[in-house]
């Protein structure tokens, strides 16, 4: 267990974050299409070889998660991608859930699956070099009996996640929140602290060792009010190993801004950002398939992470005027952004 917590300790060293290229087959189709290009395997492969292979990478992040495909069959420079992350000071981390099933003959009540199998699916990863896992919850939007079944089944598999991953000798990184499908505001806000309530339960009642967990929320603006007392991050137990902030709908700017926000209000647990398509999809449309344009679009990447990895001290950048994106980060229309 020891060697779990020393390793969660390193996704939040050094002010740095983790950057999410799990993005489901689906939705990238869609990014690629927006940038003019089709996914193939061989497009893909470039995709993640030019975003791994931005120098200087490993300055602003920590960890990179990786669809469990790439552990397999991509190569970068003649190795797999896990190795060269691994090379590069980066902690190779896998997303482990397999989307969500209907709970309910309605399919109104979702949960969370992959449980089936998931300690050899582990197992295999954890030998191909994966250090942590990622598994993203549902939630319910409504305060009825089904919003609470789908609450408690999802917290429960959460949990069961978390306790096979540090048996497995993985960091549990657990996504609340993400599929919620809710406008910001109170409402909300009430939905995602009762799901940190029974996920922090339900860890507990297995007997998950708590320091060795990560907990990804969106950094919404509920996280940017007060956020150890007045948004859903109070309810987090304060003997977590740490929390990663996720981007959302909003901004990348919005988002960098709740990371410095919750950083300078003295949290009890570590903090550090989660981001994907707010950081990658800039670089997708520099880059566009063309040779030509790699160093751009890396450079792009780079520019997005150090920001982010600014705001982990509460450190703002001097040269972005307030509303303003930041560096590198293209704003995009939501139409682009899926």
């Amino acid at each position: 267990m020891n060697t779990l917590r020393r390793r969660t300790r390193r996704l939040f060293a050094f002010r740095k974050g983790i950057l999410a290229l799990d993005t489901a087959p689906a939705a990238l189709v869609s990014r690629f299409r927006s940038a003019s290009l089709s996914l193939t395997p061989r497009t893909t492969d470039e995709y993640l070889t030019m975003l791994l292979g931005t120098p200087d990478l490993s300055s602003a992040t920590s960890a990179a998660v990786l669809d469990p495909q790439a552990f397999e069959a991509p190569r970068m420079r003649g190795r797999r991608m896990p190795e060269a992350l691994r090379d590069a000071g980066i902690l190779p981390g896998v997303r482990a859930d397999t989307g969500v099933e209907p709970m309910s003959s309605d399919k109104r009540e979702l949960v969370t699956s992959g449980l089936d199998g998931l300690a050899t699916r582990l197992r295999r990863l954890r030998s191909a070099g994966a250090t942590f896992a990622v598994w993203s919850t549902v939630a319910g939007t409504g305060a009825d009996r089904g919003a609470l079944r789908q609450l408690t089944a999802n917290s429960q598999a959460a949990a069961r996640f978390a306790y096979v991953c540090q048996d497995m000798g993985l960091v549990p990184l657990v996504r609340v929140g993400t599929r919620l499908g809710m406008d910001p505001g109170p409402p909300r806000d009430a939905t995602l602290a009762a799901a940190l309530l029974s996920i922090s339960g339900h860890l507990e009642d297995l007997d998950v060792d708590l320091s060795a967990v990560v907990i990804c929320v969106e950094a919404g603006p509920g996280t940017g009010r007060d956020p150890l007392v007045a948004s859903p991050l109070a309810a987090l137990p304060t003997r977590l190993g740490g929390v990663a902030l996720a981007g959302g709908r909003q901004s990348a700017t919005e988002t960098v801004d709740a990371v410095a926000t919750v950083c300078a209000s003295a949290p009890p647990w570590p903090v550090t950002f989660y981001l994907g398509r707010h950081v990658t999809q800039p670089a997708l449309h520099a880059w566009r398939g063309r040779e030509a344009s790699v160093r751009a679009a890396q450079r792009v990447l780079h520019a997005g992470l150090a920001a982010a990895s600014a705001a982990l001290c509460g450190q703002s950048n001097p040269d972005v005027p307030s509303g303003h994106e930041l560096p590198g980060i293209a704003r995009l229309g939501t139409a682009t952004i899926r």
